[in-house]
């Protein structure tokens, strides 16, 4: 009996001890690569989507934490070396930003009359898309209240209460505002209007009762590592759950990426596969990110050195170019669309030799005809690429200058009316220190923004100076 008895333990010891199948046995590491690759360029804006939201309205530890969800906050000055929110940072305007949640009924967005200056809201759903404007250029400067309406809302919306309602496919929205700053005297009175920018619940609005909350999104704590490996999965399943129903234009290649463990509210663990296909996966994933670096260094057409740049726009822009809209985020996420702001970017001098502020100094000369056609107003700004190589932030310097914008202070344009800006690292000579815009001593690249560009900008027949090297 005793030795039955041992013999029946012995088979449970063995079969607990047993590691688990794993569930990939009709998976290829090839097609897991493969898989991978496409669905992190798929995924990626919504990653870099991910992190932003996570340190701006989840993580109150982080130091960009703003609000939570359906709050609005304004910035009381415009952005410095500081922020580490995005790449590729606006420093012309203080920013107003929110992020709407809709799931448990729409959002109301209110404005005041801004009639002295120009102002811009930009909505960006989870795709990064931009699929809504509400501002000088497309809605007036009159005042007017906005809703946003979630992608499974079933609830009634009533007519005439609105100027416009925007319907969305996500059920989270960022709102990013910026309202302009005429001089360092004027925070002031962008203060007075940023406090007239208002969010409000629909029920609220009405004044009807309000819907039952929803449930809380279970986040996952933000790794930055994790979003650029296998575990990217875990992210990108949260927001899954965010976008449903899918878009047509998504569905099918979403049911594929099951195979590699994506899935909405899934929980993921890369356990749940050999380690064949794991290191698979993980190659996919870096395929993936070389892709969009490569087509990031390339986003666009090229004069003088200036990428002339046009990566944004809402779904029906990007025609499922996934690649481009993944490069796109990583030059600069939540750009605007080219007829709202046009960012030719620099990263070569005129001999196409990356730009270095170590040992090289340079300048950017305009002639009058040459200034940025902006019907509202211009700037050029420096930032280094501390972020991934290619974009990165603001850089700290000894003048807390990171830009020179058409409303800068103190610029001395030449007699026929042109402009030199010097770019370097150390301060120049006394004559040039008014348009002296610091360089890090290292890779760095340039900026522009053209805000409400003109015709000539917008049809190609305008392009930036090349930048000079200055011997």
């Amino acid at each position: 009996m005793n030795k039955i008895i041992l013999f029946f333990f012995s088979i449970l010891l063995f079969t607990s001890c047993k590691k688990e199948q794993p569930k990939d046995s009709q998976l290829s590491p090839d097609e897991a690569k493969a898989l991978a690759k496409e669905a992190y360029i798929f995924a990626y804006p919504m990653l870099m989507g991910y992190r932003a939201l996570y340190l701006s309205v989840i993580d109150k530890k982080s130091p960009g934490y703003r609000s939570g969800l359906n709050e609005i906050t304004h910035d009381r000055r415009p952005a410095d070396d500081t922020r580490k929110d995005v790449v590729s940072m606006n420093a012309d305007t203080p920013y107003s930003m929110f992020v709407l949640d809709l799931r448990s009924e729409p959002m109301v967005f209110s404005v005041p009359a801004v009639k002295d200056r120009y102002y811009v809201f930009q909505f960006v759903d989870l795709f990064t898309h931009n699929f809504a404007y509400v501002g000088t250029r497309t809605t007036g400067t009159e005042a007017g209240d906005y809703l946003f309406v979630g992608p499974d809302y079933k609830g009634d919306i009533p007519q005439g209460k609105f100027k416009k309602i925007f319907h969305v496919e996500s059920q989270l929205v960022t709102g990013i505002g910026r309202t302009q700053l005429l001089s360092s005297k004027d925070i002031s009175n962008v203060v007075k209007i940023q406090d007239q920018y208002k969010l409000s619940s629909m029920s609220k609005f009405l004044d009807n009762a309000a819907p039952a909350a929803a449930p809380e999104i279970k986040w996952v704590t933000l790794n930055p590592k994790d979003l650029e490996d296998v575990n990217f999965i875990k992210y990108l399943n949260v927001y899954l759950s965010l976008v449903q129903p899918f878009n047509k234009e998504d569905a099918e290649d979403i049911a594929r990426f099951e195979k590699i463990g994506i899935k909405p509210r899934a929980d993921f663990n890369s356990s749940q596969f050999s380690d064949e296909i794991v290191k698979a996966i993980q190659d996919g994933v870096q395929e993936g990110i070389a892709a969009i670096k490569e087509k990031a260094a390339h986003i666009s057409e090229q004069k003088n050195g200036w990428n002339m740049m046009d990566p944004f726009g809402n779904r029906e822009f990007y025609k499922k170019d996934r690649l481009l809209r993944s490069a796109a985020v990583m030059v600069g996420i939540y750009g605007n669309d080219k007829i709202e702001a046009f960012y030719p970017v620099a990263y070569v001098d005129k001999e196409g030799q990356t730009l270095n502020g170590k040992n090289n100094k340079y300048k950017l000369h305009f002639s009058k005809d040459e200034i940025p056609p902006a019907k509202y107003f211009w700037s050029i700004t420096m930032y280094d690429k501390s972020a991934d190589g290619t974009g990165g932030y603001l850089i700290k310097n000894p003048i807390n200058r990171f830009l020179i914008n058409s409303t800068s202070e103190g610029l001395v344009y030449d007699k026929d009316g042109g402009l030199t800006i010097y770019i370097q690292n150390q301060k120049p000579e006394k004559a040039q220190e008014s348009n002296w815009l610091p360089a890090p001593a290292e890779e760095f690249y340039l900026m522009a923004r053209i805000y409400g560009p003109k015709e000539s900008a917008l049809n190609g027949t305008w392009a930036p100076p090349a930048i000079e090297k200055v011997n």
